[in-house]
């Protein structure tokens, strides 16, 4: 399914992105709002934390419902372990928008990202919301691409189309993540909104699917935020039929290859990566024990910072597989960087380390684990560990 990197109009939504004074950069892109001409299917997925920030604890009971009309996003202050005054916060911070734009409170969804423990500013959230709901616009989704960034060095935006029952469907994802990223039923924030017609529990069921292959499967470092959020929102603006059949199987193709994009994004964006480094398990007893096995390897500091020096460094890539507590045979292994292999039949393949050095050298690559103990696999997307890294979060106040 081709997906473009950019960002398009999609029937039934308006978007903005401005400065409200909840950064502390003078004129930064701070809150972004996603408005639907009238409420819309919806389903989400959440962090698994313990700690839950304030919205995502009011965002995932709305979305129960099923329906949405407005997303607002604020950037800069996580509002996480604030007490009731956080939740009391985000209930008002919907409650504004909803004046603003005429709708029911209950169908407004409150997203934040930003530094835990703080409380932003609601008179400023009040103006800045004024302001957002003055710039809404089809075309406004790169202002709210910009306005929902922290750490990142750029926006994500993914766009896909795809033709059902002679309908032109548009599918547009927008996400925003750099750092925190070890997802267990979601990643960072990510929105995905689509005119197609469906159902809620529909979408519930097609973001599950999507998310496993995709916003599932990467870690940057292996901790998971507080606030992670991800929402599917489908206007229905394209008519005709609700998703089903071989055209909803279409849809979740579509649906998949856009969060894909966005799972990529970031961690190509990880906070001070230079390496995108795909970790591939196969030949597992089971697809668990592949995951096991390859999350193990991809959040490895020690693999994470060869993967930074570019050292095809055997020893620790089979330490951490060895770890993993996953029965392994080490005689039966095979390991290759790219398409060199390194290790096999127990032993390190010593030819091969400068040609693997060569592809260390590359932006992206493979480590590719094959355990030869049956068919399962599974594959995790990682960032390497720099010393960029460890400036920026030794930085970030709390």
């Amino acid at each position: 399914m081709p997906v473009k990197t950019e960002t398009c109009r999609v029937a039934g939504f308006r978007f903005a992105g401005v400065s409200a004074g909840l950064k502390q950069a003078a004129g930064a892109k701070d809150l972004g709002l996603i408005v639907a001409e009238r409420p819309v299917a919806a389903a989400g997925a959440f962090t698994t934390n313990l700690i839950k920030a304030a919205p995502v604890r009011l965002a995932s009971k709305r979305i129960e419902a099923g329906r949405v009309q407005a997303v607002l996003v604020n950037s800069g202050s996580a509002n996480c372990f604030t007490g009731k005054a956080g939740d009391r916060l985000a209930s008002t911070s919907c409650a504004a928008l909803a004046r603003e734009i005429g709708c029911a409170a209950d169908l407004v969804v409150p997203c934040s990202t930003g530094v835990i423990g703080h409380l932003y500013s609601l008179e400023r959230l009040r103006v800045g919301v004024k302001a957002a709901c003055g710039e809404l616009r089809c075309e406004g989704a790169d202002d709210f691409a910009r306005a929902i960034m922290t750490t990142d060095t750029r926006p994500k935006t993914a766009c896909a189309g795809l033709k059902l029952d002679g309908r032109s469907i548009t599918l547009l994802g927008i996400a925003k993540g750099a750092g925190m990223i070890a997802p267990a039923m979601a990643t960072m924030l990510a929105f995905i909104v689509t005119d197609a017609r469906a159902a809620p529990g529909v979408l519930r069921r097609a973001l599950g699917r999507a998310l496993k292959a995709s916003l599932n499967a990467i870690t940057i470092d292996g901790d998971m935020s507080t606030n992670d959020t991800v929402l599917l929102l489908a206007s229905g603006a394209a008519a005709g039929q609700e998703l089903a059949g071989s055209a909803l199987a279409k849809f979740e193709a579509a649906l998949s290859a856009v969060a894909q994009s966005l799972a990529r994004q970031i961690v190509y964006d990880g906070e001070g990566a230079t390496k995108l480094a795909a970790v591939e398990v196969s030949g597992a007893r089971s697809r668990a024990d592949a995951e096991k096995v390859a999350r193990r390897i991809a959040n490895s500091p020690l693999v994470k910072t060869a993967l930074f020096g570019r050292d095809p460094n055997v020893g620790r890539i089979l330490a951490a597989a060895g770890a993993s507590g996953v029965r392994l045979d080490p005689d039966r292994l095979v390991l290759r960087v790219g398409n060199v292999t390194l290790a096999a039949r127990g032993k390190i393949i010593v030819s091969g380390l400068d040609k693997a050095k060569r592809v260390m050298n590359q932006r992206q690559l493979e480590l590719k684990l094959d355990l030869k103990l049956g068919r399962a696999k599974a594959s995790i997307l990682t960032s390497d560990l720099s010393n960029e890294y460890v400036r920026i979060n030794a930085e970030y106040r709390s």
